[in-house]
C-alpha cells in the first residue's frame, strides 16, 4: 500500500537520513513532511496534541506545589488530591506524544527504504 506524497522525485540517501534524524530527535512529523509524505501532518499534529497536554499537567502541577508550599495545611496526600484533577491530561499528552514518536519511527523505516530502493534503481550495473 503506497502513500501519496507531496514531492513524486525520490530521496537522496543523505537526504533521507536527515528526515530521519528531524523525524526521531527533533519534531516528529516535520521528517515525514520533509520527506514528502501527507501523513507527517497528522505525526505533527498528534505530537503537538500531546505536548500541550503534558506542559499543561506540568503547569498545573507546579503552580499547585506553589500554592500548596504557600498554604502548607495537610500532607502528601493533600497534595495529591489538589493535582489529581490534572492527571488526565498529563497521562494523555504523554500517551499521545508516544504514539506520534511511534508512527514517525515507522514512516522513518519506510523513507530509508524507499530512498535504498530508489538507489538501487537509479545506479548503473558495477558488473562491465
Amino acid at each position: 500500500m503506497s502513500e501519496a506524497r507531496l514531492n513524486p522525485k525520490p530521496l537522496t540517501r543523505s537526504k533521507a537520513w536527515t528526515c530521519v534524524v528531524i523525524n526521531q530527535l527533533a519534531f516528529p512529523g516535520m521528517g515525514t513532511v520533509m520527506a514528502g509524505r501527507w501523513s507527517g501532518y497528522a505525526q505533527a499534529t498528534i505530537m503537538l496534541a500531546g505536548f500541550f497536554l503534558t506542559m499543561g499537567f506540568m503547569f498545573f502541577s507546579i503552580l499547585k506545589m506553589f500554592v500548596f508550599i504557600v498554604h502548607a495545611d495537610g500532607g502528601e496526600v493533600h497534595y495529591r488530591e489538589i493535582c489529581r484533577p490534572y492527571a488526565w491530561a498529563g497521562f494523555w499528552g504523554l500517551s499521545l506524544c508516544l504514539v506520534a514518536w511511534c508512527w514517525a519511527l515507522a514512516s522513518s523505516i519506510a523513507i530509508l527504504r524507499g530512498a535504498a530502493s530508489s538507489r538501487r534503481l537509479d545506479t548503473p550495473d558495477q558488473k562491465g
